[in-house]
């Protein structure tokens, strides 16, 4: 009997492990909440791009990575360094190579779903064409 190591909350519910907490970013945006709770000080919460967690799964599902190397990633994301945590390094890639398909499956469609670049505007009036810089004259005396 294989011991679970991390759940799996639903389709939208994130991912769970013992002291983190993986979830997608609510209300159609992109981008994923990781919750980490380290024994003996507050809840750290760090916000990661649908990229990140791609690269940091990458990262997880590479056997020649130690923990280490997963623990790091997340680390240089915040504006504020997490503080080292070799527990919490272990139970993090345990949850990304646990969950790695659902995981990989919504940042495939947050990266879908980005919006189309905007049309251009037709209405707008056309600029209007510059005056040619008469060759004999300095910038500065063009009047």
């Amino acid at each position: 009997m294989q011991v679970r190591r991390s759940v799996a909350l639903g389709p939208d519910g994130g991912w769970s492990s013992v002291a983190l907490h993986l979830a997608p970013a609510e209300g159609g945006k992109d981008g994923f909440y990781l919750t980490l709770f380290p024994d003996a000080r507050p809840p750290a919460t760090v916000f990661l791009s649908p990229r990140q967690v791609q690269q940091l799964l990458d990262i997880a599902q590479d056997g020649a990575q130690p923990d280490q190397a997963v623990w790091d990633f997340v680390c240089k994301v915040p504006l504020e360094p997490l503080l080292p945590s070799r527990t919490l390094a272990t139970r993090l890639r345990w949850l990304l190579s646990d969950s790695a398909n659902s995981i990989r499956d919504q940042v495939r469609q947050q990266l879908e779903r980005r919006p189309p670049p905007p049309a251009p505007v037709e209405d707008a009036e056309p600029e209007a064409p510059a005056e040619p810089v008469p060759a004999n004259k300095p910038p500065w005396q063009i009047s």
